[in-house]
């Protein structure tokens, strides 16, 4: 049986009346997960899985597996979480409370240990997140001096390089820790780290934008890590805004192995603390190629807002479309590395637009109208297919629209990518510890010349 066919394990949280803790979820599945990794060494260690293309060697490694992600598998028709969909996990996990969105901590904890947490056991871990949140002062005392004229992104960098020295992963490193051991330490990193994260993001926006007003509010104990995150925002009674976090936040926690976890997976293997590769990730989010396409994709809707008004027709869109087209321009927030199809994901961007609508700014008019945006996602396919042919998948992602109802819901342009980065950290956080649980290598591939292809391509001949 191949390893995708093997049969994967769920469970529904345990039979005692207990609720488990996060790290005891975690090692009841690291035996079967080291007895599968040891099975594939042991009996498949020669087998080929993939006939290498210089297409693959020159296009970016697309189409070339060569990472084991632990957490999820991207395919042409969307994500897979431990052969989960998002919508069969939308059935499946808990929310918080009245919520209607998915629960960022219920998705973690699946991502972890994959299996479905109860609703105690998601109160304990959410519990335990938000005891995690508050920033040590040598962190606080240097954000707080930061010039303000420096981007939320080189903010975020900086805050995450001081924190790096609380690592307690490279605590143990230092006191020679044995190394199935790194896992428990990289897991209460990973923990300090998703708590602390959107405290270090708020924290910047208030320093940023709001002259430091509500960084040191009160969180509350009690709330999952959404809603301290609207209090240290000062937000606290936006539900739109909290309910808008915790959806980002699972729709952006995971995605395989793409550019910025890639990055992340890398520098991890190395046994770095948590904090510097968390800072390496957002240096690669930012690249316009990866993460920050969606600020990109931001930017053509508000221009296109702009540019047609509040009722356009469908005839108005194509035509502003074409002009875009001819000019050479590139239309951010369509096709993707991997997908064929329309991003799943936008399904769920599509509905909370459709439930909670955006409060109007205080001039009076949205920047970016969001029905706009849906109505081009169904026209723009269609004219790339005819006047871009080559277009592998002219469909829309989810940078088409989330980026944009992020800004509508109060977010400034700047800071959607720290706002995403929350999320995205928690994702990576699961797959390095497990990473360590596994007990995987450093990442060290081959690399080589074009002469050296061709010198290959010669020889086989």
């Amino acid at each position: 049986m191949s390893p995708s066919a093997m049969p994967l394990e769920f469970t529904t949280g345990s039979c005692d009346s207990r609720p488990r803790t996060l790290i005891e979820g975690i090692a009841a599945r690291i035996p079967s997960r080291i007895k599968l990794a040891t099975k594939l060494v042991a009996f498949h260690a020669k087998a080929p899985i993939h006939q290498l293309t210089v297409e693959n060697i020159l296009g970016g490694m697309r189409g070339a597996p060569s990472i084991v992600w632990e957490i999820s598998e991207t395919d042409s028709s969307g994500v897979k979480y431990h052969g989960r969909t998002l919508r069969q996990l939308e059935e499946d996990l808990p929310k918080w409370g009245n919520s209607k969105q998915l629960s960022p901590e219920a998705m973690l904890w699946y991502l972890y240990t994959a299996s479905v947490p109860t609703q105690a056991e998601l109160k304990q871990f959410a519990a335990d997140l938000v005891s995690r949140c508050e920033l040590p002062k040598d962190v606080t005392d240097f954000l707080d001096n930061l010039p303000v004229n420096l981007s939320p992104i080189v903010h975020m960098n900086m805050g995450l390089t001081v924190l790096a020295q609380h690592s307690k992963l490279m605590k143990a490193l230092a006191k020679g820790a044995r190394k199935e051991e790194l896992w428990k330490f990289a897991l209460e990193d990973a923990l300090d780290a998703t708590g602390r994260i959107p405290t270090l993001v708020a924290r910047i926006h208030s320093n940023i934008y709001r002259q430091g007003c509500d960084r040191d509010a009160t969180l509350d104990l009690s709330a999952d890590l959404a809603q301290n995150f609207a209090i240290r925002m000062g937000r606290s009674c936006d539900i739109n805004f909290v309910e808008l976090t915790r959806l980002a936040w699972v729709l952006h926690q995971d995605h395989g192995a793409n550019v910025s976890a890639h990055t992340m997976r890398l520098v991890s293997s190395a046994l770095t603390d948590p904090y510097s590769t968390l800072s390496a990730g957002l240096i690669a989010g930012s690249g316009t190629l990866h993460a920050m396409a969606i600020h990109n994709s931001v930017d053509f809707n508000k221009n296109m807002t702009s540019a047609l008004g509040p009722n356009p027709t469908d005839q108005d869109i194509e035509n502003y479309v074409l002009k875009c087209i001819a000019s050479g321009q590139i239309l951010p927030g369509y096709g993707h590395a991997v997908l064929r199809v329309v991003d799943p994901r936008l399904e769920w961007i599509y509905r909370f637009v459709a439930d909670h609508p955006a409060p109007l700014p205080e001039s009076g008019v949205h920047p970016v109208l969001l029905e706009l945006i849906q109505r081009a996602n169904m026209i723009v396919p269609d004219l790339l297919r005819v006047h871009l042919p080559k277009i592998k998948n002219p469909a829309p992602n989810v940078d088409a629209l989330s980026g944009s109802t992020m800004h509508t819901y109060g977010l400034d342009v700047d800071f959607i990518l720290p706002f995403m980065a929350c999320g995205r950290a928690m994702g990576f956080l699961a797959q390095s510890v497990w990473d360590k649980a596994l007990g995987l290598p450093i990442e060290r591939p081959l690399s080589i010349t074009m002469d050296g292809l061709l010198a290959k391509l010669q020889s086989n001949a």
